[in-house]
């Protein structure tokens, strides 16, 4: 045994010494044939050897983190970025690779400051285009800041375990009428339908589903069955590498005649259009219409760019019926990215999608929106668990809970990000609840007609993350809003002529329908501004002068607090009502600050902050509760002065920056300035 031990340690040494005695010219040469036959973990390595080799080869190390990237080894394609992230000319969008690597990996601080370097230095022709996508991620990069505060602790996610998971990529669950599970699976290197049974409280080995046809060629997935179970939706890809979008699919359908299934039937060309990649189909029925969602990424009739969702419909009582030409949802579920995994819920009428280009948490993000056909809410993000840093997708229901796939770590029972697991959610309790209301005006007592009113999201740090805004034309009718349990929100009522109002509410321990109290507006005043009292009284500004504007008097202000002494604070709105500890300035009147970013970790030097100073002066408030800072731009005396500064803090890349009062020194949350 010992001399066996040896003489296989001999042999490991010699191929780590033939492995340094190769120039980096073979190390090329075998990387690249590595890459393409879809081998990436070979190639990423044999790429960074060679690199390390020769290091002036600096595309090499950029193809090392090309084939990490498409592993989703998050920080080693981070780190093979950064070696290239400052070689503009060679690699212009090595920097944006950089910065969303470092979002999959958790680090959000860094990878803001990377997203806005790389906007800093980025002098392409689609820089106006990038510029949106980099808003985007940043504004999903805040939203995972406060991601784990805000998870919905009603849910559990529970691994499926090894009778379904595999360390290959298993994706596309969903719940057969009989309780089982269909799902898709890459074991043995070729993708495959399989069917698991649940055995006491697990889930029993997959294998092929009974009576499945033979397919001989290409691969196939993304399972789909009817509501009556008897038709079959799935997609037959082709061969070699699976699970990148740009593998081209096609959909086929197939029909179960007793207990055994037809053979399989491409669908027509409208909705296999040529040349184009159409998956992940999803079907649907109501009354007499079956409904089929799915993703394409063909071009014209409204197409977005990217995967785009379609629909299609056919008449179930007309034997032989072939869907309609497939219309494209439009934005804004759509988008220029990539829209995958559909699920439509026909009775409540939610759509549930995955997304890379609206703010997630990481890569795709599973959101919804309600409504039907072409006309759409905008996009929810769930957050977490359902949503983490890594992708998440092919989300579906059950009465009391669901499933979905995910590479995200998780736990000791899924230890890295290189594969797709299937995982299932259960909610304690299944709530429905919508906010709903109707805006009066104070002078009539009539409801108002031709207004907009805004939703937003409070996250516990304080932070405002707008949902969805609606243009209401009749009063009595009111206003409408789909909301998700425990959360905090507030609207904002815009009503032309009007003094703007805003009402705060929660959905904590609530289900149902939550009817607000009336909004009462106020028609604005049209005859000369008030001034005087200490509604116009203003902090001084940084050279000690006190500031003006045409809404202000020249009172000067009168400071309350000790200068530099700590006290604590509690927020007197409805929807800001967190203890803080803070050293800024108190003084007497209104005035405003402009809250920049709510951080775990506030680093005083980061030069994020200090290229503001010319603005502000930069303040912090702690909350005790939650260990969480806030971070401000401060103080103004005027309205006027607040939103300029709050412009300008959104120029330098705090996207999501809003404007807080204070009255006294005591914070009054986030208003509205017009």
């Amino acid at each position: 045994m010992i001399k066996k031990t040896i003489y296989l340690l001999g042999i490991l040494l010699f191929c780590a010494t033939a492995t340094q005695a190769q120039s980096w010219r073979k190390l090329r040469n075998q990387a690249e044939d590595s890459f393409e036959a879809g081998n990436y973990t070979e190639a990423a390595k044999l790429y960074e050897q060679a690199w390390r080799k020769k290091n002036k080869k600096t595309e090499l190390i950029y193809k090392a983190g090309e084939a990490y990237d498409l592993l989703r080894d998050y920080p080693n394609a981070a780190k093979a970025f950064a070696n290239v992230k400052d070689e503009t000319d060679d690699f212009p969008l090595a920097g944006l690779y950089y910065a969303r690597n470092l979002k999959q990996s958790n680090d959000y601080d860094q990878a803001i400051r990377a997203f806005n370097e790389f906007l800093d230095t980025y002098t392409g022709e689609d820089k106006s285009l990038l510029e949106r996508i980099v808003q985007i991620e940043i504004e999903g990069t805040q939203l995972a800041k406060v991601a784990a505060a805000n998870a919905d602790q009603s849910v559990e996610m529970i691994h499926l375990g090894g009778g379904v998971n595999t360390a290959a990529n298993d994706f596309a669950p969903e719940l057969a009428p009989d309780g089982s599970l269909l799902y898709s699976s890459a074991v043995g290197g070729t993708t495959r339908i399989y069917q698991s049974e649940l055995m006491g409280e697990s889930w029993s080995k997959g294998e092929l589903p009974s009576n499945f046809p033979l397919i001989n060629n290409g691969q196939f997935a993304n399972p789909s069955l009817s509501p009556d179970g008897q038709r079959m939706y799935f997609t037959v890809c082709e061969e070699g590498s699976f699970g990148d979008l740009k593998t081209r699919c096609e959909i086929y359908v197939i029909t179960l005649d007793g207990v055994v299934w037809s053979q399989p039937r491409r669908l027509p060309d409208a909705i296999n259009a040529a040349g184009v990649t159409n998956t992940h189909p999803f079907v649907t029925q109501r009354s007499n219409t079956e409904f089929l969602y799915f993703a394409s990424n063909r071009s014209g009739n409204g197409a977005q760019g990217g995967l785009d969702i379609y629909y299609a419909t056919r008449n179930v009582n007309l034997p032989g019926a072939a869907f309609s030409q497939p219309i494209n949802l439009g934005a804004p579920v759509n988008t220029n990215g990539d829209e995958v995994t559909p699920y439509y819920d026909a009775e409540e009428g939610r759509l549930y999608f995955s997304s890379n280009n609206h703010p997630s948490l990481g890569g795709f993000d599973i959101l919804v929106s309600e409504g039907n056909f072409t006309n759409w809410t905008q996009p929810v993000n769930l957050g977490m668990p359902y949503n983490s840093s890594a992708d998440d997708y092919h989300y579906s229901e059950y009465e009391t809970g669901g499933f979905l796939s995910s590479n995200r770590i998780f736990g000791g029972e899924k230890l890295s990000t290189l594969d797709d697991d299937i995982f299932e959610f259960i909610a304690e309790e299944s709530k429905d609840i919508s906010y709903q209301g109707t805006v009066i005006d104070a002078s009539n007592g009539e409801p108002v007609n031709y207004y907009t009113v805004t939703l937003y999201e409070i996250t516990e740090s304080g932070q405002q993350i707008q949902v969805e805004m609606q243009a209401v034309k009749e009063g009595t009718q009111g206003f409408r809003f789909a909301v998700l349990p425990n959360r905090q929100f507030r609207i904002d009522v815009d009503v032309p002529g009007f003094l703007p109002e805003s009402q705060g509410f929660n959905t904590f321990d609530k289900a149902g329908d939550i009817f607000a109290q009336a909004i009462i507006v106020e028609p604005e005043n049209t005859g000369p501004p008030t001034t005087g009292g200490n509604n116009t009284t203003v902090p001084p500004d940084n050279s000690g002068n006190t500031n003006n504007s045409d809404n202000t008097t020249d009172n000067t202000n009168i400071e309350t607090s000790t200068p530099g002494e700590p006290y604590v604070m509690t927020g007197m709105a409805p929807f800001d009502q967190a203890e803080y500890r803070t050293s800024a300035p108190k003084y007497e009147g209104t005035y405003y600050k402009v809250q920049l970013v709510a951080v775990k970790k506030f680093d005083e030097n980061n030069p994020q902050f200090q290229q503001l100073a010319t603005v502000g002066d930069i303040e912090t408030e702690y909350l005790t509760e939650r260990g969480i800072t806030r971070v401000l731009l401060a103080a103004f005396l005027s309205p006027e002065a607040a939103k300029q500064a709050q412009a300008q803090a959104r120029d330098m890349g705090f996207v999501n920056a809003f404007i807080v009062k204070y009255e006294n020194g005591r914070r009054y949350g986030m208003v509205k300035l017009r």
